[in-house]
């Protein structure tokens, strides 16, 4: 007996096999893209982070001094004011847009302009005097910059700064 053909049992098991190839593969692709994406969170989260405080490092380098009357020490949302030599820039003013808001600057009469990302927040900004001496002044900061867009837990990054710069003059 010559039979040409598939039976159904052997129909079925082929269906089975190219189906749980077929799943594989998607269940494989989606797992790419879940990494990519929470890769994606981590880098923006720590490029803001690390944009900040290259930020706030080089304004207070630049800084003639540290105007320690209307600067707010100790709590957040901190804000930081600072005497330029260039009157154009003078005050400059490193602040939140809001209370876990983007990081803003405001130079002199300018408007006032973001340094960070609308994808992240700024969950944690507090300056701290750091000054023992009238010579230069040194200032802590410490900073929280959080992923902002997102709801799921797995894509959730958080990085903390601790840092401190002094005046060069």
């Amino acid at each position: 007996m010559n039979r040409k053909g598939f039976t159904l049992i052997e129909t079925i098991i082929y269906i089975a096999i190219i189906g749980g190839i077929l799943v594989t593969f998607v269940n494989f692709g989606f797992n790419i893209s879940d990494a990519r994406d929470k890769t994606f969170v981590t880098e923006e989260t720590q490029h803001n982070a690390r944009v900040a405080m290259e930020f706030i490092t080089r304004e207070i380098r630049s800084a003639s001094s540290v105007d320690l009357v209307n600067s707010v020490f100790g709590i957040d949302p901190g804000i930081l004011y600072l005497n330029m030599s260039n009157s154009s820039t003078n005050p400059t003013i490193i602040s939140l847009s809001n209370d876990n808001g983007r990081l803003q600057v405001k130079k002199g009469a300018n408007a006032t302009s973001t340094i960070t990302s609308e994808k992240v927040i700024i969950s944690n900004l507090v300056f701290t005097n750091l000054s023992v001496s009238s010579t230069r002044e040194n200032v802590g900061v410490n900073l929280q910059v959080e992923y902002a867009t997102s709801t799921d837990i797995n894509f959730f990054a958080r990085q903390n700064l601790s840092f401190s710069a002094s005046t060069r003059e």
